[in-house]
């Protein structure tokens, strides 16, 4: 019957809620597995017919290569494990007798008071938001516990994840936006496209998922071979290794188990990343092939000393602190099979498997003098402060694998979360500070902390001059995943800086491809380095090729293997506002006006109140000749936020190309007006002036352009001609 069922669901095409719903899913690895016996292999004269009929019934009788049952044949240990995991139940068909009882509370009201009628009848379920003209029937489910999500599908192959979410410990309904109120035209609704399953959630809810999204009709066929994680999405080569397993020809591999690639198969889901293929990763490949990582360069992603803020998903962290740099894995601490953690955190075990032993260059520590609290107290839990818990989509606590210090000096500076104001609430954060600087005193490590804490603060507030201390801390770090983060960030705030190419030129010979590709943003960022972006078309990782092509779209060639893969990277992530416009780009260049206008429309539907995409959608049309199309762009997006002095200023660079300069000088003057710091405006407004002959006011304009920029030569010269 199961078999029967799994196979009736393979092309069924429908959802599952990604990274922002993967709460506590296990760590997996990819290695290949079977049986030992063995037996005599057949004679190799066996004529055509026979070989041919021998092939044809070990297929058939090999059909169910990837059902996890078979698997169960030789490895009932690790089915057992796996079975009723969050890896196994990421995603399923809703069942009247699990899933009834929350489907039976009729009427509820969510924390912003919007109100909701659940049904639940003939086998059917529907969450109907009232007052809203929303598809409601229920597809399937994605999560066990702490909550579950539900599915509903919508025109064009999409599944949505409906906010109204239930906790199955307390029994009660819950909207994962609290009491934010959402706009069915944002793009965090739950009905738009920040929370669209086909191209957020599936891949780390599903197995063997292919998105299919079609830019062109912008809709999705997705498929997959089994919902839920199952074990061909983790170990590689199955089908093979099924059939030599079957007929008694499988040999036991000899080689160990590769941990980067087993981390890098974890990584494929526990990692908040962009995808640089479409859905193409499999068991046995890098990462850096695959994805790029995101890092502590994006404000907000991570607090200042290193803990995850938004939902990043584990890897980055670990790979960010001491023990991942040191080359603790996924595996040393958790069974890849059932998630648990392989010996218990609450005594310290698990830990102390390194730390009383030196295993991974793990410092000896004893517990009860390190922590200073007693022996079975939650103080003295070596997770507890090192692993503090952060509460993700309202009920969701998961813990840090940053493995950090607390710090409560930081909470002070910079409203960092620390351990022991969670624990000792009732306690001032000063008095926790004082209590950790006489514990440890003089602490390198902690001194060390604050110091890059101090300088992300400074980045991260847009300080101009913060640069020099992120150079700084370059030179000293080791860990190639806080390198890389410090290389991104110069590429952002100076990379015409001669310090910034040095570093640039150094790593780009790193070993780490996260490493090389952030020292390419620097070359990317410079008009002097033209020929370290060509070579990096031909970079042995497609994480370096993606951003030498992405820089070096302009050039495209479609039969160059760098932006062949540059192009399926544009058309996998086109269902997203970046990606969409990204695809328009090309769609320019390669003189498609038609598709690069449809794609930008897209990209305004993904997010219907986004005053600032509007104004890039704008700016799209124009370039393919559209002025009146750009200008209606920016009419909606004035009416959305008319305070952006981007779009006024958008607007009138508009108006200046359709050759009307009385509305565009108006334009550019309300920009102004509402943004005064922008000397590249000045200078167009004190143009745009001068082209209509007026000097005083062209005069003026220009003047403030050279007090808000004097290193710009073009503003003074111009000011001169006058």
């Amino acid at each position: 019957m199961l078999l029967k069922l799994v196979r009736n669901v393979r092309k069924h095409g429908y959802v599952a809620f990604v990274a922002a719903c993967m709460t506590n899913v296990a760590l997996v690895f990819f290695i290949g597995c079977g049986s030992e016996n063995s037996s005599s292999k057949e004679g190799d004269n066996l004529n055509t017919k026979e070989v041919a009929g021998r092939e044809t019934a070990s297929a058939e009788q090999n059909d169910d290569w990837y059902l996890a049952e078979t698997c169960r044949e030789c490895h009932a240990e690790q089915y057992d494990d796996w079975l009723g995991s969050h890896h196994q139940l990421a995603h399923r068909r809703l069942d009247p007798e699990k899933d009834g009882e929350a489907f039976s509370q009729g009427e509820i009201i969510d924390q912003a008071g919007r109100k909701y009628q659940l049904e639940a009848r003939d086998g059917s379920f529907e969450i109907s938001e009232l007052g809203a003209d929303l598809p409601s029937k229920v597809d399937s489910v994605i999560g066990e516990t702490p909550i579950r999500q539900f599915l509903i599908p919508f025109p064009g192959g999409r599944f949505q994840i409906q906010g109204m979410t239930w906790d199955p410990h307390k029994k009660q309904w819950f909207n994962v936006f609290g009491d934010e109120h959402r706009d069915e035209g944002d793009w965090g609704h739950w009905s738009q496209q920040g929370m669209n399953w086909n191209s957020n959630c599936a891949w780390c809810h599903m197995t063997d998922y292919k998105k299919n999204y079609d830019i062109r009709t912008h809709e999705y066929t997705s498929e997959w071979k089994i919902e839920g994680i199952s074990c061909i999405q983790c170990h590689e080569d199955m089908e093979s290794h099924v059939a030599s397993a079957r007929s008694g020809e499988y040999e036991k591999k000899e080689s160990s188990l590769n941990i980067e690639l087993a981390m890098d198969n974890c990584a494929s889901c526990h990692a908040r990343r962009e995808e640089l293929t479409a859905n193409d990763f499999h068991a046995g490949e890098r990462f850096d092939d695959h994805f790029r990582l995101v890092l502590p360069d994006l404000p907000n992603a991570y607090f200042v000393d290193g803990k995850a803020n938004e939902e990043d998903y584990v890897f980055a962290s670990l790979k960010l602190s001491k023990m991942g740099h040191k080359g603790v894995s996924c595996l040393d601490c958790h069974n890849p099979h059932s998630h648990e953690t392989i010996l218990p955190i609450e005594d310290n075990s698990l830990c102390m498997r390194c730390h009383s032993t030196g295993l991974n260059e793990a410092t000896i520590i004893d517990p009860v003098s390190h922590s200073f609290h007693p022996l079975g107290s939650e103080g003295n839990q070596c997770v507890s402060c090192h692993m503090p818990k952060r509460l993700y989509m309202q009920r969701d606590a998961r813990r840090d694998h940053g493995f950090t210090i607390p710090d409560p000096q930081l909470t002070i500076d910079y409203d960092v979360p620390n351990a022991c104001s969670t624990c000792h609430g009732d306690k001032s954060v000063e008095w926790a500070r004082d209590k950790v600087e006489s514990w440890y005193p003089n602490s390198e490590r902690r001194l060390a902390l604050r110091d890059r804490a101090e300088v992300l603060d400074s980045y991260y507030k847009g300080e101009a001059d913060s640069w020099t201390d992120v150079h700084r801390l370059l030179q000293g770090e080791e860990n190639v995943y806080w390198r890389s983060t410090y290389l991104r960030i110069l590429s952002a705030m100076a990379p015409g800086t001669p310090e910034s190419l040095e570093a640039a030129i150094a790593s780009a010979k790193s070993k780490s491809p996260v490493e090389r590709e952030s020292a390419l943003r620097i070359m990317a960022n410079r008009n002097d380095r033209l020929a370290d972006l060509q070579r990096g078309l031909y970079d042995t990782s497609r994480l370096v090729r993606n951003q030498a092509a992405d820089t070096l779209s302009t050039q495209f060639n479609p039969t160059q293997s760098a932006f062949q893969e540059w192009q399926e990277y544009a058309e996998a992530n086109a269902d997203r506002p970046a990606g969409a416009l990204r695809r328009a780009e090309l769609a320019v260049l390669q003189g498609d006006a038609v598709l690069a206008k449809q794609l930008a429309e897209q990209a305004a539907d993904f997010d219907k109140n986004n005053a600032h995409l509007l104004y890039d959608v704008a700016i799209m049309f124009a370039r393919v000749g559209d002025l009146d199309g750009a200008l209606r762009k920016m009419d909606q997006a004035k009416r959305i936020d008319s305070s952006l002095g981007l779009i006024w200023f958008g607007e009138g660079l508009l108006y200046a190309e359709k050759g009307d300069t009385n509305r565009s000088i108006q334009a550019m003057e309300r920009a102004v007006t509402l943004d005064p710091g922008q000397d590249r405006w000045w200078y167009n407004l004190g143009v745009a002036h001068m082209q209509v002959g007026q000097t005083d006011k062209a005069k003026e304009a220009l003047t403030k352009a050279v007090e808000l920029n004097p290193a710009q030569a073009q503003y003074q010269q111009v000011l001169d001609g006058l």
